[in-house]
Order: structure tokens, then sequence, then C-alpha cells
């Protein structure tokens, strides 16, 4: 099934290449686009990586309206910035002018915007009924039924239709008012079962039982296996005391179940990396340009370095040499101590009100963050990302409690919720905690981009900025 699974999404990409070249061939004939033939070959091979990078096939068969506009902006996007950068680096080979771009990005907008939702609607009116989809039988309890409903109204994710329900707690169930209340189910009696499943279409059948009960689930397993079709069991029916998710996988030789308080999707993971890489080199070469205004004033403040080096405490407890534009005096560690008393943060964290150990130009760069900028050496190396948690001094780390800990299961950034959200303004670590954690959960790349926007707000307007 996943190769079924792999050649759809294959077909689903060149079905949209095909709308990426036509934009591209009648952006080529727009006056002064710039665009050439070997620049259209380059702009479809762009869309190929973005393609599986992104995740664009994602429940495609039954995603609405809605979420079709969200991922086809964030698409777009995408594009766009990809463009951009292959554009930067091979100027002599893929050529386009701003006025070609933007025409190309709403062209082609439009364009995949309409034959997607073409495809889904044949999808939907014809290919989910039709022979060559999956057939999909349904083996599970009453109790278990209405969580099940979404396969039913939702048969994209099934990638075909489910042909038959048979509930292995019949004897104790309502059956009237169960096909009553699931018309658009099939129920196929317990002692019809075997038959249904041997003379029936069945691609897969799925199954959905408690751990605790008569059911052997072994058995049913086994048997249906000797059908020759996919035998899918609900790793949620053992009902783990788990509130994250789980997944089953190999380590080291064993068949394992996985928890985690989230799993994240590895391509989007992959596009984060690749974010932050194309980010951090526009970052570099803006904190070269700075450095070269800075620096001196920087070294002439007390004649010391023009780097502030210290060590962090990055995803998991990992230890990283932290760099920064430095800010205060060289002996502003040992002056720390004077100062405990005037703390104004609540917890961990450490800051007070017109710190005397900051430099006249520290206060400067303070204020329009500069002195942020020599942390896209650290995003470039991999300890840090664009967009993630703050990471803490080793002396914060030795006190975090496990809870606070969860806070560096994600891998730490320049920016992040917290600093949206008030940067300097927030005084109480716990709620520092609580919005890192809600970050964490709540994690996807279109939430990334929607932090570094805000961002360039933050930091444009000075808000909470000291």
């Amino acid at each position: 099934m996943k190769r079924q699974k792999d050649v759809q999404q294959l077909l689903i990409m060149l079905y949209e290449l095909f709308g990426v070249l036509f934009s591209a061939i009648l952006v080529m004939n727009i006056p002064h686009s710039e665009l050439n033939k070997v620049s259209v070959l380059v702009i479809g091979l762009i869309h190929i990586v973005i393609f599986y990078v992104i995740d664009y096939y994602s429940h495609y068969t039954h995603r609405g309206i809605i979420e079709e506009l969200r991922l086809t902006i964030f698409y777009s996007i995408v594009m766009m910035l990809g463009m951009s950068f292959v554009s930067f680096i091979s100027k002599d080979y893929f050529m386009i002018s701003r006025r070609g771009m933007m025409f190309f990005l709403v062209i082609n907008f439009v364009v995949l915007l309409v034959l997607n939702r073409l495809m889904q609607r044949w999808w939907s009116s014809y290919a989910a009924d039709s022979d060559a989809s999956k057939k999909v039988y349904l083996l599970t309890v009453a109790n278990r039924l209405e969580k099940i409903r979404q396969l039913e109204e939702g048969s994209g994710y099934w990638g075909g239709k489910i042909v038959g329900v048979t509930l292995l707690d019949q004897a104790k169930t309502d059956m009237q008012a169960m096909v009553a209340q699931f018309p658009s189910f099939t129920f196929i009696p317990c002692e019809n079962m075997w038959d249904f499943a041997t003379h029936s279409v069945v691609d897969e059948i799925f199954v959905n039982l408690p751990a605790e009960g008569e059911f052997d689930l072994k058995h049913y397993v086994a048997d249906f296996e000797r059908l020759g079709a996919d035998v899918s069991v609900n790793i949620n029916a053992f009902d783990f005391p788990s509130e994250g998710d789980k997944k089953v996988q190999q380590l080291a030789g064993h068949t394992v179940v996985t928890f985690s308080t989230k799993f994240y999707d590895y391509d989007q993971i992959i596009l984060k990396r690749l974010m932050d890489i194309v980010g951090a080199i526009f970052g570099l070469i803006l904190c070269g340009l700075v450095t070269l205004v800075i620096g001196p004033m920087i070294y002439s403040a007390d004649k010391g370095p023009v780097f502030f080096c210290q060590n962090r405490i990055g995803k998991n407890g990992r230890v990283f040499k932290f760099y920064k534009f430095r800010s205060m005096y060289r002996d502003a560690e040992e002056r720390k101590q004077e100062l405990l008393a005037q703390n104004k943060m609540e917890g961990l964290m450490f800051k007070v009100e017109n710190d005397p150990r900051i430099t006249p130009i520290g206060h400067f760069i303070r204020r329009t963050s500069l002195d942020e900028l020599p942390q896209f050496w650290n995003v470039l190396k991999g300890d840090m990302s664009l967009v993630g948690t703050r990471p803490p001094t080793e002396d914060e780390y030795n006190h975090y409690t496990p809870e606070q800990k969860r806070r560096l299961s994600f891998k730490p950034g320049i920016t992040g919720l917290w600093q949206v959200s008030g940067r300097s303004d927030l005084t109480d670590f716990e709620e520092i905690v609580r919005l890192d954690v809600s970050y964490i959960d709540n994690w996807s790349i279109w939430q990334d981009i929607k932090i570094l926007l805000k961002t360039i707000k933050v930091v444009a307007l000075r808000e909470g900025a000291e």
C-alpha cells in the first residue's frame, strides 16, 4: 500500500508540474519577464523539490477549499524563496525579473488552485467509488464507531471506500439502532464475516478493537492475513496510558511503540532546516556589513572583544557555543552577583532595569536587536534555528525541573513565540515556559513563518526592547 501511495503522489506531482510549466510558459511570453527556456525547466525542478519538502500531497483528496488555499499560499511563498535563492546563487543559469516573478507567482497560484480543485472534485465523485480504488473492511465495536465516522465521510484518508463494517460486540448491541444511526455503513453480521472477506473485494482489513475483553486480536490478524489482504491494527486500540502521540517502529531489531508529546512531519523538519540555511546565509552577510560599522565602536568601549561567546544549552541538554555582539563590559559576569537582588524576573532567568553593566553602544545594539546577528552562525552550524525557544545558560539549566526541560525538546531559536508576545516585558519564567511548550506542541512551518513576520514588526517598532 505504501508503494501505491508513492505512485499516487508521483502522479499528483506530475499533474501539478504540468500546471507549473504552463504558468511559466505563459509568463515567458509577457514582455520584460526575462524568463527563458532554461529558467522554465529550473522552475519545474524547484517545484518538484518543494512538492516533496512541504508535503504538498498531504490529505490531497479530501482537503477543503480553506485548507487548499492555505497550502497553496504556503507553497507560493516557498516557491518565491526557492526561486530567489536559485537566482541569487546562479544568475547565469536562472534569470527572471521581479516583474516576471510577480506574474508567475500569481498565475501559478491560480492555475494550481483550479487544477487541484478539479482533481479533488473528480476524486470525490468518481475515483473513490471506482473499481481500482482501495476497499476497506472495518472490524470494530459499537462504542468506537462514532470516532470512525470520519472514515466514511472522508474516504480520502483511505484512498478508497469502506465496503463493510462488522461489530464484534453485536450480541450486546441494538443493531437496528446502529443501522439507523449510520445509514452509509454496510453492516456485516459476525457469522458472515469470513464469507464476506473471502468473497467480496477487500484490499485491507482495518482492526480497531480494545485491548481488554474477549477479543483475540492475534486470532483475527492471523486469519485475515491468510486472505492475502493487508491487515492494519489501530495501535490506539490498546489504550496505552499516554497523552501524546505514539508510533510503531524498529529499534535495534525490536518492534517498539514509541511515545512522544508530538511527532513532526519529517518533510517539514527538512524544510525548516532549508529555511534556516537560507536565512543564516543572508543573516551572516548582513552581520558582516554591520560588524564593519559597530565592531570598532564595541572595541573602543573598554578595549574588549567585539563578540561575546558563552556556553548555552540546546536541544535536549546539548551544550554549544553561543555568539552575540558584546553589549556589556568585560567584567559583567563578575558583577552579576552584586545585582541579583534587583532581578525583575520571576524564576530562573536574570534581568535588571537599567543594567549598569551595559556599555553605551550596548544599549543601542540591544534596542535595535543588532546584538543578535552573530547567532546566524549558530543557525548555520545547526546549533540553533531561526525560530525556536531561547537557549538557557548552564546555570539556569542546572536548576530546571523536568517540566521546564520540556522547552528544550526543540532546537533553540533566535526568535520565538515568547519574544513576539512581549519580549522583555515578560517577567514570569513559567509564562515563558508555557509559551515555549505551546509553540512546541503546535509547531508547523506555517507558524514559524508567522513568528518571523511578527519578529520583523516587533524589531522595527522596538516593542519590549531595552
